[in-house]
């Protein structure tokens, strides 16, 4: 992964949305149930409230609050340890800090992070909570997390609202969340819009990375008829790919007889090249547009303009 940079002052919803739209292919309804978190801890005043770890994968996303992975056995800390030990799912991960709302729209910094070595963080950095703190609506109580509780309302502190897990040292985890944050403060800001082309481009690249690499592999046709070599397009990239998309995909795959095409009687979509063809190439690179170049060329020799002259009105009479 390259540099991480740091999104300050962005429609956070809209953004994490967007950054969803290029890797989750399958149950972006999970992302419903983030925005009522979001909206959630908007209107909390506590202010490890409005700080959340959030990512998305290919088959859905998840929003916690950052203090809560960074206690051992809680939901959230399991979960986030999970699609880093346990799958090779990519995974988009980001820290978000909620910083108020404007004309109704929550807004925030989003903090980029290497999702790998984050949940090795997590893991190493955790911190033990023994107890869950049970929050109702007039009032809360303390037991050990082990033991069982079902969310029914107490007849003193009325309906059941939430839990929590408390860490057994307050003040280690303050320490941990100040830390974090000083990390995220030392990221560069980066443009929001060139982000999510980065995302998209990458996205095909590599698929077609991946085509090339399973094409390698072939021994011998693998084609129902066992004339051409084939291999499947990703569902997950599928799910996602405009008609632009995969036609960017055909242009960077380096064949001379390929073709996309469907099997009777099978799910998806396969790429086929005859048993001829060389399959010792590597992807071709894509080529930058030639209007992306003309004003990049522009904007670096364009001659500065002169600033317009304007009447003094004030020593007009």
């Amino acid at each position: 992964m390259g540099k991480l940079s740091k999104f300050e002052n962005v429609d956070v919803i809209a953004s994490l949305e967007a950054i969803m739209k290029q890797n989750t292919a399958f149950y972006q309804s999970d992302f419903e149930i983030d925005k009522r978190i979001l909206r959630e801890a908007a209107s909390r005043p506590a202010a490890e409230e409005k700080r959340l770890l959030w990512f998305s994968r290919p088959s859905g996303t998840c929003c916690f609050r950052e203090r809560d992975v960074f206690l051992k056995d809680t939901r959230q800390h399991n979960t986030w340890r999970f699609y880093g030990e346990q799958t090779r799912d990519k995974i988009l991960a980001y820290a978000v800090e909620l910083t108020g709302k404007e004309n109704g729209i929550i807004k925030g910094n989003l903090y980029e992070l290497d999702y790998p070595q984050h949940f090795r963080e997590v893991v190493e950095k955790s911190l033990p909570a023994d107890n869950y703190t049970l929050l109702y609506e007039h009032g809360e109580r303390v037991q050990p997390a082990g033991m069982y509780f079902d969310g029914n309302p107490d007849p003193q502190l009325g309906k059941f609202e939430r839990f929590e897990a408390q860490p057994n040292d307050p003040e280690a985890l303050h320490f941990l969340m100040r830390e974090e944050k000083h990390s995220y403060d030392r990221l560069k800001p980066g443009d929001f819009k060139a982000h999510i082309t980065a995302l998209h481009d990458s996205r095909i690249e590599a698929e077609a990375q991946r085509i090339v690499a399973e094409m390698k592999r072939q021994d011998s046709p693998n084609s129902p008829n066992k004339t051409h070599f084939m291999v499947e397009l990703s569902p997950y990239f599928m799910q996602l790919a405009s008609t632009k998309d995969t036609d960017r995909l055909f242009a960077m795959l380096p064949y001379k007889t390929l073709s996309f095409s469907k099997i009777e009687g099978r799910h998806g979509t396969f790429a086929f090249l005859d048993k001829s063809e060389d399959r010792s190439r590597n992807i071709r690179k894509a080529r930058p547009s030639v209007r992306a170049q003309l004003t990049a060329d522009k904007k670096t020799t364009a001659p500065k303009k002169a600033a317009a002259k304007r009447k003094n009105h004030d020593l007009e009479v």
